[in-house]
């Protein structure tokens, strides 16, 4: 253990090194000198060739100060996580609403036709009929009749009543 003496002479001495250096770090470039040591080369064994006797000094002056001046890169960029959501998928699409009035129905031998009127006609529809290559009546089970919009071979309903 150091002895109370020894231990202020060693902070003393502590303290005095830090003020030399931090009054030598405050002189301008040009008056402080570096030391540019030359790498060492292996020596082979046996050889008993001396060191360097001198060291190169020079001024730190003449070393180059090219910090990347014009070539700074931000180390933290703005940066967003955001994901926009996927476009939303087109509606499929629809037939358009059926042309076709209902009028009345008759039954001859079980067999059900329906009259409707689309616009000014009007028309004489049974299970299977096929009006204007557009629209083919599929079945007609009272109180309803089964229509399929042909472009997009969608089904359609029109209502027709209880059977008589």
């Amino acid at each position: 253990m150091l002895a109370q003496r020894q231990r202020w002479l060693l902070l003393g001495g502590a303290l005095l090194l830090t003020l030399l250096l931090a009054a030598g770090i405050g002189q301008p470039e040009s008056e402080t000198e570096a030391v540019v040591v030359e790498p060492v080369t292996a020596r082979p064994r046996g050889s008993r060739t001396a060191p360097p006797a001198e060291l190169q000094v020079g001024s730190l002056a003449s070393l180059s100060r090219d910090l990347g001046a014009g070539r700074v890169k931000d180390l933290f960029p703005v940066q967003s996580w955001y994901v926009p959501p996927p476009p939303p998928k087109p509606a499929p699409p629809k037939p358009p609403p059926l042309p076709f009035t209902y009028l009345g129905k008759a039954v001859d031998d079980g067999q059900v036709t329906v009259f409707v009127a689309q616009g000014e006609r009007n028309l004489v529809v049974k299970a299977g009929d096929v009006i204007d290559g557009v629209y083919r009546a599929d079945s007609i089970l009272p109180p309803v009749m089964t229509f399929t919009y042909l472009p997009l071979q969608m089904q359609q309903t029109l209502e027709i009543g209880v059977a008589n």
